[in-house]
């Protein structure tokens, strides 16, 4: 009977997993001697990118500066992040959800999609003990947990996915999702931004399911746009956000570092070293087609400490001045006088590809693409006549002492020896064969 009402529930069966504390987990993984402990990754940018479940059950949090951790959690052990590692168990766990299933869509580093629909006539089993088969396999195998929703849908499998974690499994029927949205703030759902979300508030919307009870008629007259037209009819139980299935192989995100010398505390001097960063990242991000809406920047000191903060944008951008506009409004939080810094660095995080930009409700997209113009002509430029010969004002600082310093390494330098290439730092791709028990 059980397998006759998921044959009803689900027309289509699309599946989310999303990975527990991902990259702290892999970190336990890969160190017993972090297994059971408090662990945060994000040290190289002075705030927390993930948290393991004991970090978090003594109130730390994503975003959250070490400074602050170290004040609640002081046995907390914070490491660099290290996204190659994080990467390739991303592979291995998108391997694992292909052998059960070609369409799978890989729409993060720590999390995809799968559509199961059909698997019920091989495996002789509702869609809900396939799915947690699944989840089994990927426990297993990689030795990290993962939670999983199962829906009609995308939008509402990623709902799913959220009611119990860590490694838990909801399954929301289309007949049976008004139960679950209706404690669901209109700002977490998947795909709502933030500005969206108050313009919601504004009208009154503030759960989920307020949301997907609204007619087509209210949807016309407050001007709702096909992207959150589409987060509607899927909230309703209906199918409109196809898989992408190819294999992904961008970046997950952009990092540009740089240390100087003399050690300097000069705020100006400081804050010019970062703008360089920001023009490289955003550089980096257009040549490869994408943006990012997530960024953090952090400040090295002589004696080898970090401090840094995350940053949100309202719509991805590769655009240095406005990130550099959010960063300077937020910098004296980090900076602090009189202190030696020889380090700056700054990450573009939450990328996403030029073309896969929705406009929003209110414009801002199109009026970003008006405003980034002059940065095609500044490619166009630089990549004529030299990378960086055309620049903004606020790293000039920064690219003036570092020409000094480089013509004075050019007297100073050896000879280059080239090394052949079987001499060059390879990187190996083992495959994890398990945990012993």
């Amino acid at each position: 009977m059980s397998d006759l009402l998921s044959t009803r529930s689900f027309p289509r069966a699309i599946v989310h997993f999303d990975g527990d504390s991902f990259f702290a987990s892999v970190e336990q993984l890969m160190n017993h001697e972090l297994r059971g402990k408090p662990v945060i990754t994000g040290g190289e940018r002075g705030a927390a990118t993930s948290l393991s479940y004991e970090a978090k059950r003594m109130g730390a949090h994503r975003g959250m500066s070490m400074r602050e951790i170290k004040k609640i959690c002081p046995n907390a052990v914070i490491v660099s992040s290290d996204y190659l590692s994080y990467s390739i168990y991303a592979r291995r766990m998108y391997a694992i959800v292909r052998s059960f299933t070609p369409d799978v869509e890989e729409y993060s580093i720590d999390e995809c999609f799968a559509d199961i629909t059909g698997l019920r006539q091989k495996y002789h089993m509702p869609y809900e003990k396939i799915t947690q088969m699944i989840q089994a396999k990927l426990l297993a195998d990689l030795g990290l947990s993962f939670s999983a929703g199962l829906g009609p849908n995308k939008s509402l499998a990623k709902v799913a996915s959220k009611f119990r974690k860590p490694a838990g499994f909801t399954s929301i029927p289309a007949k049976e999702a008004h139960l679950y949205l209706k404690d669901v703030w209109v700002g977490s759902v998947w795909g709502m931004g933030g500005s969206t979300s108050l313009y919601m508030q504004k009208l009154g919307i503030n759960t989920a399911l307020e949301f997907a009870q609204q007619d087509a008629h209210w949807l016309e007259v407050n001007k709702i746009s096909k992207p959150y037209r589409d987060i509607w009819t899927e909230l309703r139980g209906g199918f409109v956000k196809q898989l992408n299935t190819a294999s992904d192989d961008s970046i997950g995100s952009i990092m540009k570092t740089q240390t100087f010398t003399p050690p300097s505390s000069d705020r100006a001097f400081i804050l010019s070293q970062l703008a360089r960063n920001i023009e490289g990242a955003c550089m980096k991000a257009r040549r490869h087609g994408v943006r990012g809406r997530t960024c953090s920047f952090y400040l090295k000191t002589q004696d080898f400490t970090y401090s840094g903060l995350s940053l949100e944008l309202s719509l991805p951008l590769a655009d240095p001045r406005e990130f550099m506009r959010l960063i300077e409004a937020e910098f004296d939080r980090v900076f602090e006088e009189g202190i030696l810094y020889r380090a700056t660095g700054f990450t573009l995080r939450s990328i996403t590809a030029d073309h896969a930009i929705m406009n929003d409700l209110f414009g801002d997209s199109e009026k970003a693409e008006a405003k980034g113009k002059i940065l095609t002509t500044l490619d166009i430029l630089n990549h004529k006549f030299g990378s960086n010969t055309v620049h903004f004002a606020s790293s000039f600082t920064a690219r003036k002492d570092g020409d000094a310093h480089q013509e004075m390494r050019a007297k100073k330098s050896r000879p280059r020896i080239n090394l052949s290439i079987e001499k060059r730092r390879k990187s190996l791709n083992i495959p994890y064969l398990g945990i012993v028990r």
